[in-house]
């Protein structure tokens, strides 16, 4: 489709990013990505950038013939901008979409895809990433407390038994823990992650009738290169995004949710639910769940573990593998050092006592002896924050529930809860509490 051009404010950015791909038969495509970005501040009410209207264009073009071509263009704007054929506008307040699906051919033709993001990011003013100096280390670390009644909420998103989907846990440190399919687990991984990064994706939209994309932004915090966002493509729908400190970006402005009530988030299709210090976000292919903070599980619920459940040619991210072609680790990168070692790095081998009381074996005890020693690298200091303590052993908690396996509230955290919830807001943009039980 020739070049890609996106239109934006005077003091907008833009990268371009091409990936290739390699298919289950053989079959070869690329991916190229843009995403111009301008920086705005965001008020205790707003999130916008120099325009508050949003635009979604998706293009699929494929033809017959076994070495025939085809060509993918995906583009999320906040402001006007052209793709090629595609132009996607709208004014200051406006919003508009557009879709167009032409597929047919066979599984031997190459496929290329171009996709482009513009979006505004927010500052965070005073509620830096990194915690203060003061803040205390935390080694002791013990068993988790079993018991659900020390939440205010009496809501919960867990099913009761052990979950029949694929799960990728995203931690700190780099830690990976890919999905698992019939034929395919990458297992345990740890990658150097830095910007933006594809988590997962389905470009040709094979479960569910539209293409979704779900990237991660990670950045240093306390020391240990951590999950900080997660931004959510479903099909022609308006993109949103999920911050640190449980702030969501929806449209340019700060979805007002609350503690223990499900909300619809635009017209996405997800509901959004916050309980037992836990952020879900649950759409149609996938469920996330979010500690606001620092980890994250991807629930594929379009997939099973049964017989059969693969891994399709159009699933990419690192949540899948780091088959990536020419984009290191499926970084996304923006404006400013996205610098990063390509491939997987070995995990720290030096043996942690405060990370032995979580599951043994597991990528969230994995992910806490990584944390030991990047800590030490960059701090000189090798114990956790407290804060890293707590946020660690809830990532263990949902990692169990998710397996069935009964939990409650972490002896690791603030005995009370809503000095830990508190705390957890003041990490990102400045909004309201919505916590029940506390004032």
């Amino acid at each position: 489709m020739g070049e890609v051009e996106a239109s934006g404010g005077a003091s907008s950015g833009s990268s371009v990013v091409e990936v290739h791909v390699s298919g289950d038969s053989g079959s070869g495509s690329s991916m190229s990505e843009e995403h111009s970005s301008s920086g705005s501040s965001m008020s205790e009410d707003e999130v916008s950038g120099d325009a508050s209207s949003s635009s979604t264009v998706v293009e699929i073009h494929a033809s017959d013939g076994s070495s025939s071509g085809s060509s993918i263009s995906k583009e999320h704007s906040s402001s006007g901008s052209s793709m090629g054929e595609v132009e996607a506008s709208g004014g200051a307040s406006s919003g508009s979409s557009v879709v167009e699906v032409h597929v047919s051919g066979d599984s031997g033709s190459g496929s290329s895809m171009s996709e482009e993001h513009s979006s505004s990011r927010s500052s965070m003013g005073e509620h830096e990433s990194d915690a203060s100096a003061t803040e205390s280390s935390a080694e002791d670390l013990s068993n988790l407390i079993i018991d659900d009644s020390v939440y205010f909420s009496s809501v919960s998103f867990y099913s009761g038994g052990p979950s029949s989907h694929p799960i990728c846990g995203l931690y700190p440190g780099g830690i990976i823990n890919s999905f698992e399919f019939s034929g395919i687990f990458s297992g345990v991984s740890r990658y150097d992650l830095k910007c933006t990064h594809v988590l997962a994706a389905d470009f040709f939209g094979m479960e569910d009738n539209k293409p979704w994309f779900l990237y991660g932004g990670f950045d240093d915090f306390n020391g240990v290169r951590s999950l900080n966002s997660l931004t959510f493509f479903m099909g022609s729908s308006t993109p949103f995004e999920v911050q640190r400190g449980w702030m969501i970006n929806h449209d340019g402005a700060k979805l007002k949710i609350y503690e223990g009530e499900e909300k619809d988030i635009g017209d996405s299709g997800c509901k959004v639910l916050f309980t037992e210090n836990i952020l879900r976000v649950a759409c149609d292919p996938l469920t996330v769940y979010f500690d606001g903070i620092m980890s994250a599980q991807v629930e594929y619920t379009s997939k099973t573990l049964g017989q059969g459940s693969v891994k399709s040619f159009s699933n990419v991210g690192l949540c899948f593998d780091n088959q990536s072609g020419r984009r290191p680790n499926w970084q996304v990168p923006r404006t400013g050092d996205c610098r990063i070692t390509p491939g997987a790095l070995s995990l720290c081998s030096t043996s942690a006592s405060a990370c032995n009381s979580l599951p043994s074996n597991s990528d969230v005890q994995a992910a806490c002896t990584q944390m030991h020693c990047d800590r030490e690298a960059s701090t000189g200091v090798p114990s956790l924050t407290s804060s890293q303590s707590c946020a660690l052993f809830l990532a263990a908690n949902t990692l169990q529930r998710l397996d069935g396996v009964s939990g409650g509230y972490p002896s690791q955290c603030p005995s009370d809860q809503c000095q830990w919830k508190q705390s957890v807001l003041e990490t990102g943009c400045p909004q309201d509490p919505f916590f029940i039980g506390c004032n």
